[in-house]
């Protein structure tokens, strides 16, 4: 291959530069010209595509968001789409794709290696959700900036005798609200995977603040996450372009059950996308690194349908078929250490 393009599709996630700039920087040391595709699988149609050079992926290893830009994209969700957007790489003269992002841009780029086009995957999300690689490119800077928060907040929390309760992203899965959990000592981890009642919740803060004496709490809830009786209902609010529920709001939902039953003071603070605009940690700088230096390899390769992984501290290549339209949950073990340990 002489001509390959570089998406990156789906949220943003810190690390997705130090992709770009990867397979970029392979492309000048291998002698292939790796074109750019800006604005996602929409600006593909549009033909929004043009060579990188050298100055376009220069001192952007530490910058987030993308050069390239970014977009949730409606192409793929009906047949016959991968053909459309094969033809469009193939007016484009591209040989092959390198496709960054999540879950439904991991997707796509199976349907794509299905109809025939050399692809290979990246995968980028804040979420860890997707099944096949232990990590993803930007999650460890979401938990970083969610441990930061709750490390911030605990200060104005023991001031004012408060349950401070931080709400994180975390659609279907609660990694990034486990995480910082464990890392910044939360007393209560909510997510979406592991059933609660409020009845129960209230019992423990309860328990704390009148048993323990302690003034305060430190509660992280992810997004998803709802209550057994569905009081707390993140997915009744409006709907986004691809008719998923937006969600946001549970952290505040909860602060006011809590005031309402314990008549304790109670705030929230919602992270949003201040988890996915932070300069990338160095770990996600080198996580980004590796995997789309092994994803040059394997497209150069010839192994088109594969997204790049990682297994332990090695990269391997796992069948895009086995990624697609899977989402890959908190473990129950990972959680006990939330709940232990928090």
């Amino acid at each position: 291959m002489k001509r390959i393009g570089v998406i990156t599709s789906g949220g943003d996630a810190p690390g997705t530069n130090a992709c770009v700039r990867t397979i970029a920087r392979r492309g000048f040391a291998d002698g292939v010209e790796v074109f750019g595709i800006f604005d996602s699988w929409d600006g593909l149609l549009k033909g929004e595509v043009r060579k990188l050079e050298r100055q376009d992926v220069a001192g952007i290893v530490q910058r987030a968001g993308t050069i390239l830009r970014s977009a949730r994209s409606t192409l793929f969700l009906k047949q016959g789409d991968a053909k459309i957007a094969m033809d469009a790489l193939t007016r484009q003269g591209l040989e092959g794709v390198i496709a960054i992002g999540g879950n439904g841009s991991q997707t796509a780029a199976s349907l794509l290696a299905q109809a025939g086009f050399p692809v290979v995957g990246v995968p980028k999300t804040i979420d860890n959700d997707l099944v096949g690689t232990d990590f993803s490119v930007g999650f460890f800077t979401a938990a970083e900036v969610a441990t930061q928060a709750l490390d911030n907040l605990r200060a104005t929390a023991e001031a004012h005798s408060r349950v401070m309760i931080v709400e994180t992203m975390g659609r279907d899965s609660g990694w990034i609200a486990v995480e910082a959990g464990i890392a910044g000592g939360a007393d209560l981890v909510l997510i979406p995977e592991h059933e609660f009642t409020l009845d129960a919740i209230c019992e423990r803060l309860r328990t704390r603040h009148e048993v323990h004496k302690r003034n305060y709490s430190i509660v992280i809830i992810a997004e998803g996450a709802m209550d057994k009786d569905k009081k707390l209902d993140p997915r009744r609010g409006t709907k986004d372009l691809n008719a998923r529920p937006r969600l946001g709001g549970v952290g505040t939902m909860l602060a006011l059950e809590i005031e309402r039953r314990l008549g304790y003071n109670a705030r929230c603070t919602t992270l949003g996308y201040l988890q996915r605009c932070a300069a990338p940690i160095a770990v996600d700088r080198v996580l980004a690194t590796r995997l789309s230096d092994f994803a040059f390899d394997l497209l150069l390769g010839g192994k088109s349908g594969f997204m790049a992984a990682l297994a332990g501290r090695d990269l391997e290549a796992v069948p895009l078929e086995l990624v697609a339209g899977k989402t890959k949950l908190v473990t129950d073990d990972y959680f006990r250490l939330a709940e232990i340990f928090g």
